[in-house]
């Protein structure tokens, strides 16, 4: 159980740099992501609304995740993403995810902080991103989903919405630390509801199934986490980074 101090976050607060800071990484990541990955974005107009509160869950292949999303929803809306505390050490990382009021959060424990800031900014309006694995795959393979995911669909109440991301656990994956010239893509699925009497379980597995369906309509057959991956999954978990 960690005992450090997460950052508070304060949503509709920015100072000047903060917003330079947006705008500047925001246009960085979308001329990199171009120009080094080619990228494309599916569904994000079609499927995610410009304004009002939403969970966007996505699967998680690598560190080059996050700016991905950032770099998809610049110029259409704010995306605010949950990120592990241990992002926020060095200085110049923590202004950057500050001006993107990302959400910090302690790994390996249930943390209230987390809990209260994500639940703080669905009522606000928030679209707010989270990955349901907790951790980055091993192997390009999806693993399933953490028990938290659930508690956060059902005492928020808002839509939830599948993303694939494909392409970045070849960019870069774990251990690597220069990003190879990979093709990328972004897909955005229908956002599900479900009643306030659906089993936590259920939610976290339909959300990872969903997650596997649209990477293999686009190209990348992929099997929902099963027994055995739960297994390896736990195994593993002692060990992440």
């Amino acid at each position: 159980m960690t005992t450090e101090t997460k950052p508070e976050t304060s949503p509709g607060r920015y100072t000047p740099l903060q917003i330079a800071c947006f705008h500047a990484t925001g246009l960085v990541l979308k001329t990199f992501f171009t120009l080094w990955g080619g990228y494309e974005v599916i569904g994000l107009r079609e499927n995610i609304p410009a304004t009002g509160p939403i969970l966007l869950c996505a699967n998680h292949a690598s560190n080059v995740d996050p700016p991905l999303g950032w770099a998809a929803f610049y110029g259409y809306r704010r995306l605010r993403g949950v990120a592990k505390i241990e992002l926020w050490k060095p200085r110049a990382a923590a202004y950057i995810l500050d001006a993107h009021e990302s959400i910090p959060v302690a790994r390996g424990a249930a943390d209230r902080s987390m809990f209260r800031n994500v639940f703080e900014g669905l009522k606000r309006g928030d679209a707010i991103g989270v990955f349901p694995e907790g951790t980055r795959t091993w192997d390009g393979k999806l693993n399933p989903a953490q028990p938290g995911i659930g508690v956060l669909v059902l005492k928020s109440g808002v839509p939830v919405a599948p993303i694939a991301v494909l392409g970045t656990f070849n960019m870069l994956p774990r251990g690597t630390k220069f990003p190879k010239r990979t093709k990328l893509k972004i897909v955005f699925g229908k956002p599900i509801s479900f009643s306030p009497d659906t089993p936590r379980e259920e939610i976290a597995s339909r959300i990872m199934v969903e997650i596997a369906a649209l990477m293999t309509a686009h190209g990348v057959p992929t099997e929902p986490p099963d027994a055995e991956r739960a297994r390896l999954a736990a195994e593993r978990s002692a060990t992440d980074d």
